[in-house]
């Protein structure tokens, strides 16, 4: 994965935390994990609730450094509830725009072993990859909870380095399949579920795109406060809130037999990359054949037209 085409030029890491329960209005975070692509692991836990906002901070600036983050549960669990405390300590605007790679959700929807799966847990799918003898944490992640309690009434160091030591293990397992994770579709991903890419220094950040009626819509999310834009091209529309950072861009297909194509001498922009594409023939990029999208071809024109009015 940390190789694949959208994600090798991005600076991603590996997120997890522990927590004292399920909600952010009552529990609280215990640990939290990174792993690089390397298998690098940094934690940081909260000694008493005293130094959660300490974690929270430090784990918000591991975040911010970040292009891309790869959870399991994430878009869920893990982001959200860091996100709520976040609020809760008034450090919500350190909250960067970056991807969110949930793994769970790439493997249960893309996964051809997914189906046959009794189990979608991280540990069920360690042990689907050949991963399972890796580990070499002593508890369920359950088991954090009862472990942290007693490390705040006796600070029995074992009791920590237990947590320590489970939590170690989730970000390196996750790091091991993602590397494994080679046979996921990650262009058709890219353009279902979104992407990010840098148009310079800037981060642009796709939230998928649809195809209806000879039209390719796409929504993005950037800065806020860039200059507005209200672009109405024969080939395309696009419309840009500078208060919120959302764009909302439409591609029009021309049509000739099974294909449907848009002339790229009327994308703006720098077009190069477009051109060594399979789909590139003539000045014309197929962007769907017999009714299916090319999803690298579609992929590109979105991130040339979007690369053209908003990089830096």
């Amino acid at each position: 994965m940390f190789n694949s085409y959208y994600l090798k030029d991005l600076n991603t890491t590996v997120f997890d935390i522990e927590t004292t329960g399920l909600f952010h209005s009552r529990d609280s975070i215990i640990n939290a994990g990174f792993c690089s692509s390397l298998g690098e692991v940094w934690q940081n836990f909260t000694e008493d609730p005293a130094d959660e906002k300490r974690v929270v901070e430090e784990a918000l600036e591991r975040v911010a450094a970040a292009d891309a983050v790869v959870t399991y549960n994430g878009d869920t669990f893990d982001l959200p509830f860091l996100h709520r405390r976040a609020v809760k300590y008034g450090l919500i605007e350190k909250m960067p725009l970056l991807w969110s790679v949930d793994l769970y959700r790439w493997l249960k929807k893309y996964w051809p072993a997914a189906p046959s799966m009794k189990s979608m847990s991280q540990k069920s799918v360690e042990e689907a990859m050949g991963l399972a003898v890796k580990r070499t944490d002593e508890i369920p992640g359950g088991d954090c909870i009862p472990l942290y309690n007693y490390y705040l009434q006796t600070k029995d160091a074992s009791a920590k380095e237990t947590i320590l030591l489970h939590n170690a293990d989730d970000v390196k397992q996750l790091a091991r399949i993602a590397w494994k994770c080679t046979f996921l579709p990650y262009h058709d991903i890219a353009m279902h579920e979104g992407f990010l890419f840098k148009a310079g220094q800037r981060k642009i950040l796709t939230k998928g795109c649809s195809f209806k009626k000879g039209t390719f819509s796409s929504q993005a999310q950037m800065d806020a406060g860039l200059l507005p834009v209200s672009a109405y091209e024969d080939q395309y529309h696009l419309e840009y809130d500078s208060f919120t950072g959302k764009a909302v861009l439409e591609l029009f297909t021309g049509e000739e037999g099974p294909f449907r194509y848009v002339d790229t001498e009327h994308l703006p922009g720098d077009t190069s990359e477009i051109e060594k594409l399979s789909g590139f023939h003539s000045g014309y990029l197929v962007l769907a054949e017999n009714g299916e999208p090319d999803a690298k071809a579609v992929n590109a024109a979105v991130q040339c037209v979007l690369s053209a009015y908003f990089g830096d």
